[in-house]
Formats: C-alpha cells, sequence, structure tokens
C-alpha cells in the first residue's frame, strides 16, 4: 500500500506528500486531507520562492539599511512607492540617479528582494556589462529571440552601472532594444546614473 500511495503522490507531483503523508496525524479523514493539502502548498510556495530569490540574481544586502536623508524625489513617487514597488503596479520605470556610494543599488535591490517576497515577482538584476555581454553571446548564437521572452515575462528588470562601462555599437542597440521592450511590457529600475 505505501509503495502505491508514494508513486500516485510523484505521478501528481505531490512531494511533501509522497515523503512525509505517514507522519501526518488527525483526528478525521477530513482534517487528514486538509493537513496533507496545506503542507504540500506551504512546500511549493517555500520552493516558488527559493527559485525566485535565485533566478534574480541580486545582491546579498541582508543587514544592510538605505539612508534616505538628503535623497531627492521628483514627480508624485514616495519612498514606500520605491521599496514596496507600488510602481511595478502602475507599470512605471524609475530611474535612480546621483553619486558614488549614495546607495543606488542597495535601493534598487530592497526594491527587488521585496518585490519577491512580498508580491512573487519575478525580477531579475543585471549590471549592464554582465546583460551586454549576455545579449552578444545570445546574437552569436542566434538565441538572441529567446533571451529576450525571458525578460519580457520579468516583472521587474534592474540594470546596474550603465555610466561606468563605455558600450561599443553592437552592445549599445541590443541594450536600447531591450529598454524599448520593457517601456512597453516590463518595469525596470535603472540606476544607470549615480543617485
Amino acid at each position: 500500500m505505501r509503495g502505491l500511495i508514494e508513486e500516485h503522490a510523484k505521478r501528481l507531483k505531490l512531494s511533501w506528500i509522497r515523503e512525509h503523508y505517514h507522519e501526518v496525524k488527525a483526528a478525521s479523514n477530513e482534517e487528514y486531507l486538509l493537513k496533507l493539502f496545506e503542507m504540500e502548498i506551504q512546500q511549493r510556495e517555500k520552493r516558488k520562492l527559493n527559485q525566485l530569490i535565485s533566478q534574480s540574481s541580486l545582491p546579498d544586502i541582508s543587514g544592510r539599511q538605505f539612508d534616505w536623508n538628503g535623497i531627492h524625489m521628483n514627480g508624485d513617487i514616495s519612498k514606500e512607492d520605491i521599496i514596496k514597488g507600488h510602481f511595478i503596479g502602475r507599470k512605471e520605470n524609475l530611474i535612480l540617479y546621483g553619486g558614488v556610494g549614495v546607495g543606488k543599488t542597495l535601493s534598487a535591490s530592497l526594491t527587488g528582494w521585496n518585490a519577491i517576497q512580498g508580491e512573487r515577482r519575478k525580477v531579475r538584476f543585471y549590471t549592464v556589462a554582465q546583460l551586454v555581454n549576455k545579449l552578444l553571446e545570445a546574437n552569436e548564437k542566434g538565441t538572441l529571440g529567446k533571451l529576450y521572452k525571458q525578460i519580457e515575462s520579468l516583472d521587474l528588470l534592474i540594470l546596474d552601472e550603465l555610466g561606468y562601462v563605455p558600450l561599443h555599437k553592437q552592445g549599445a542597440e541590443l541594450l536600447f532594444q531591450v529598454i524599448n521592450l520593457c517601456d512597453s511590457r516590463t518595469n525596470f529600475i535603472d540606476s544607470l546614473l549615480e543617485l
């Protein structure tokens, strides 16, 4: 019987249930089933979160605090809009600019982490040099369309350090295509100029 239960759970892609169904205690069949399903859902949510974090390539900012002193916001955007990513739902883009070391990367990363953890959004962080190299490589291999689709599927694209690396013509053109693509479909934070 145990083998058959595990086989069915595997076919139904119920990995937590397959491994732990025998550990659950309950007063009734309904309570038992409910507990099984709740634990399976929790496990799937945890796996999804871990996958989103892994795929994001966000820098580790644990323990770091952003200092908002001296930061000026243009327009109607607020600190909360940035940190909580409210602009994402409104399909607005965000450009952070200013001097070296004022926290552009930190605030953009904080927004990305919050978007993943709070709303399970698909986020990807690139330095512009990384993205351009990836675009050039995909162009050479003939897989540029696939990379564009991956970028299109994102909820938030974070580009960092545009002003630091000179781009040659083809790299700049490919980057412009990504920004143009994102302008209509994906939100992006561009800490390209210095905050």
